[in-house]
């Protein structure tokens, strides 16, 4: 079971890594941009669109690197005044009636939304006409990793509970 579960660990920690790297072609986006403003007095039409797609794939897709590493919001004001034991049973049923019932909408929408796209060959607006449909694949790409990385911690809570008891 443990090798399973480092499975999901695994990947959510590979994605992280790797996508975490987008910031630094964000930045080198952004400083070409400024510098070709400012030197060269030739603006750029297809920084900001990029930027905002490289931007919103960083932010979805380290969902699940940060549910890896505990860094989700969650209501810390009831949970840390409980025992560890009350804690996983709190995120065992938070995980029942909020997170997978959550996640398989947006997984189930996420998905139309971007056949849709892909179907229209959807472009953003404006003289640069940038792909919609990558970024919009990776609306579900990022709720299946977050969502798989929730199975992981689920089941540890899971097996926490049962040890204990």
């Amino acid at each position: 079971m443990e090798r399973v579960l480092s499975v999901a660990d695994y990947g959510n920690e590979a994605v992280g890594r790797v996508v975490g790297f987008l910031i630094v072609a964000i930045m080198l986006i952004v400083v070409y941009d400024i510098l070709a403003r400012n030197l060269f007095g030739m603006p750029t039409q297809w920084v900001f669109e990029l930027t905002k797609q490289f931007y919103a794939a960083h932010f979805m897709l380290l969902g699940g690197y940060a549910l890896l590493y505990d860094s989700h919001i969650r209501v810390d004001v009831v949970r840390e005044h409980l025992s560890e034991r009350m804690k996983h049973l709190f995120e065992v049923i938070a995980y029942v009636i909020f997170f997978f019932p959550f996640m398989s909408i947006v997984v189930w929408f996420g998905w139309r939304f971007a056949m849709r796209s892909w179907r229209a060959g959807e472009t953003t607006w404006g003289v640069i006409q940038l792909p919609v449909y990558p970024i919009k694949t990776v609306i579900v790409v990022a709720a299946a990793l977050l969502m798989i990385q929730g199975i992981a911690q689920f089941v540890r809570s899971i097996v926490y509970l049962s040890k204990k008891s």
